[in-house]
């Protein structure tokens, strides 16, 4: 009976580590866009950091195996509300993207545009099938799967009391792929059939702290395969507190509830835990951190 205890324990120790290899681990640290979306605080400091104006300003995100730089260009109040443009280019161990477009922030209201590149290293194209395993998405018989991806999201955080409601709304479209071809759409943790995608999150924060500084909460997300003719649904939870007037952290997991694909920890967003420093020209108080 003892050995067979040791024995059941080594193999789940197994388990757990072919669970947790490396590309897996790495593969989830990735930066997703899509996670972050609905939990980016718009601080009352900036609002009165400086007047409305002409003005160029920066995040740099920094998180496990990550890096993501990103200059925004426009009129209003940086980091509070604006509009202009903006672009990023995102580096991570297993690849990376470049993005660019116009955004507007007013009010409760954030909406933007734009378009991003992805060149990812361990990634392939796919041939079309019914459903996919993680070994499917490191086939290279297909070449690597580099494509374009046009997207559009309205954003909408809802002050209620002692919290917000986040609502987002996200449609993309993948270009650049070959005919006959599906791929892992890299923001999304997904496999999709080009070229129509949408997703929608609705979550809840709850503010504590000073002037509400830190925030705690869960969303729950559904992504439309529209081609596939399939969903994904994913659900976690949200955290963010700003450690300085430009200095914040944050943490989201979505975790897959449904999907027809078994990819395991690739297919689960785990890609935001890190931090990001914000500055922009015109500041009153431009202390570091």
């Amino acid at each position: 009976m003892r050995r067979l205890v040791i024995a059941a324990g080594v193999s789940l120790s197994v388990s757990s580590v072919r669970a947790q290899a490396p590309d897996d681990v790495l593969a989830e640290t990735t930066p997703s866009d899509a996670t972050r979306a609905g939990t980016e605080q718009h601080r009352p400091y900036w609002k009165g950091s400086g007047p409305t104006r002409p003005f160029l300003a920066a995040n740099m995100d920094l998180g496990v195996f990550y890096v993501r730089p990103h200059l925004q260009v426009g009129y209003g109040k940086p980091h509070y509300e604006w509009f202009g443009a903006e672009i990023y280019q995102s580096m991570a161990i297993s690849g990376g993207r470049t993005y660019g477009g116009v955004r507007g922030v007013w009010s409760i209201l954030d909406v933007r545009a734009g378009a991003r590149y992805e060149f990812p290293t361990e990634h392939y194209y796919l041939l079309p099938r019914d459903n996919y395993e993680r070994e499917d998405l490191e086939d290279p018989r297909f070449g690597r799967s580099n494509y374009i991806a046009g997207e559009a999201e309205i954003n909408a955080s809802i002050p209620i009391p002692r919290g917000s409601i986040i609502a987002v709304l996200t449609g993309y479209a993948l270009l650049g792929i070959p005919d006959d071809r599906f791929v892992f759409e890299n923001s999304l943790k997904v496999v999709a059939e080009p070229p129509w995608l949408w997703r929608g999150r609705l979550g809840y924060l709850y503010h504590f702290g000073w002037q509400g500084t830190m925030r705690l909460g869960a969303a729950a997300e559904v992504i439309h395969l529209v081609d596939r003719v399939g969903a994904v649904v994913r659900v976690g939870p949200l955290f963010t507190v700003a450690l300085t007037h430009h200095l914040e952290a944050s943490a989201a997991i979505m975790i897959v509830a449904y999907s027809p694909d078994s990819l395991g920890l690739v297919g689960a967003d785990l890609g935001q835990l890190g931090l990001r420093y914000r500055w922009a020209t015109g500041d009153r108080f431009p202390e570091f951190p």
